[in-house]
């Protein structure tokens, strides 16, 4: 894979050679928030050590309104360069997210 840099030029970055996992998680917020609060939220739940593991997300995938409160489904990748990561490892990562979104008056996980 290639990334730019600062300067514009393209840098070789390896990718990874183990397995990647992808989970989901969808929540009801009042229609007034909109998705990229959401994904802040989200990401402010994630240590140092899992931000190095989540390799793509929160990517909003779907939304839809219903009534007073609006649906946002993000997808997250998780993938690590030097393991293959366990499922109990990545659970962990997402009911720390769970639990900050509990946290929060008005959001519900769907």
């Amino acid at each position: 894979t290639y990334a730019l840099s600062e300067g514009g030029n393209s840098k070789f970055k390896m990718w990874s050679e183990f397995p990647f996992i992808v989970r989901d998680i969808a929540l009801w917020v009042p229609c007034k928030l909109k998705s990229d609060q959401v994904q802040k939220v989200i990401k402010s739940s994630l240590s140092k050590i899992d931000n190095k593991i989540l390799v793509r997300g929160p990517e909003l995938f779907d939304e839809f309104k219903k009534e007073d409160k609006i649906s946002y489904a993000f997808r997250l990748i998780f993938q690590s360069y030097d393991r293959t990561l366990t499922d109990v490892e990545v659970n962990q990562i997402m009911n720390k997210i769970s639990d900050k979104i509990k946290s929060k008056k008005d959001w519900q996980i769907r």
